[in-house]
């Protein structure tokens, strides 16, 4: 990969001092108190604002879905399932869900059976103290898809989704047909990571053992912060979305448990060198946001599959889902429906 090409990938967020400069302010303040609260009496009772968003109900889905969960690798997993067809199960990232499919649900569900699961770490999924590398996470998916009575599934994965749907195909790959990999990269697949994670400030910062605990309780202001960094359309969630993804990193445990997803990567990348190895050989779609992962994404994924086809999100950065709906949704139609 040509060192221009990466350089114009992240020019945005080079020049997106200030907001770093925010995310940096906001940190010291969450230290800061951080600190009263432990001078604080053990009797005072916990902000109004915290209390409410982890009070609040979990947002529902399109009337032909349904919530459910599933114990799997010892842990109990919640996820979504509607529609008819062959199944396609959709892996969120980051700051998100399984809510972030939410508005591709009713369609996707006239064509597929399609499975939403909430990854290990948030939302009303269980948050174990380990197993957050993604080869582990992935196993958690396959084998809610057995327990589902599936043996061949189509597959999508944002963000870390996106981690953790490169690690069940190369894990499981009799068992997908396609996979779709989603505004992201691959821990140790060079020389894009490298690069990537030199420039993405926030790796650190989330893998980092304190932060759960820093961010605990202010995830409102954490990740209406954090969102437009990466993003590029201004305010892409709607007032529900922006409830539900709050909502799902204020429950017991949320932001130190999915912050460990990025504190995993080094055994990721260990895990991946060895993937690697030996290519995908099912087709593969690379759909990056123009400003973001386009850049990239293609020839990345061209280093771990044989049969890679590319989708350039018009006007999107990372959430691409939320700031170009129309062209995801077609795109991904599109692909996972030709013979």
């Amino acid at each position: 990969m040509k060192k221009n090409v990466l350089k114009t990938a992240f020019l945005n967020f080079k020049i997106s001092a200030a907001h770093l400069l925010t995310f940096v302010l906001l940190s010291l303040t969450l230290i800061s108190c951080t600190k009263k609260t432990e001078e604080t009496s053990v009797t005072e009772s916990k902000p109004a604002a915290l209390t409410e968003t982890a009070q609040a109900t979990p947002a529902n889905p399109p009337a032909n879905f349904k919530h459910a969960t599933a114990e799997v690798n010892g842990i109990k997993m919640h996820y979504v399932i509607g529609g008819k067809g062959d199944p396609l199960v959709l892996v969120h990232g980051f700051g998100q869900n399984w809510y972030m499919w939410n508005r591709l649900l009713p369609e996707l569900s006239k064509h597929f059976t399609v499975i939403a699961p909430d990854l290990r770490g948030v939302g009303e999924s269980d948050k174990p103290e380990s197993g957050y590398d993604k080869k582990t996470m992935a196993s958690d998916i396959h084998e809610l898809v057995n327990q589902l009575g599936y043996k061949n599934i189509n597959l999508a994965g944002h963000d870390i989704g996106l981690m953790v749907a490169y690690a069940y195909a190369a894990q499981y790959g009799d068992g997908v047909k396609k996979i779709a990999l989603m505004d992201a990269l691959l821990p140790g697949v060079e020389p894009v990571w490298s690069n990537v994670k030199a420039s993405a400030w926030w790796f650190g910062f989330f893998g980092w053992p304190a932060s759960g605990d820093i961010v605990k309780g202010k995830e409102k202001e954490f990740l209406t912060n954090f969102w437009p960094v990466v993003g590029h359309v201004k305010d892409p969630f709607t007032a529900e979305e922006t409830t539900e993804f709050i909502r799902a990193y204020a429950v017991e445990g949320g932001t130190t448990a999915a912050f460990k997803w990025f504190g995993a990567f080094d055994q990721d990348g260990k895990d991946n060198v060895i993937f690697m190895k030996k290519k995908l050989k099912m087709p593969l779609l690379a759909m990056g946001g123009e400003y973001f992962a386009a850049a990239f994404l293609k020839d990345h994924s061209k280093l771990v599959a044989e049969n890679v086809s590319e989708s350039k999100i018009a006007g999107s950065g990372h959430w691409l889902v939320q700031e170009n709906t129309a062209q995801v949704q077609k795109d991904l139609l599109a692909f996972f429906l030709a013979k």
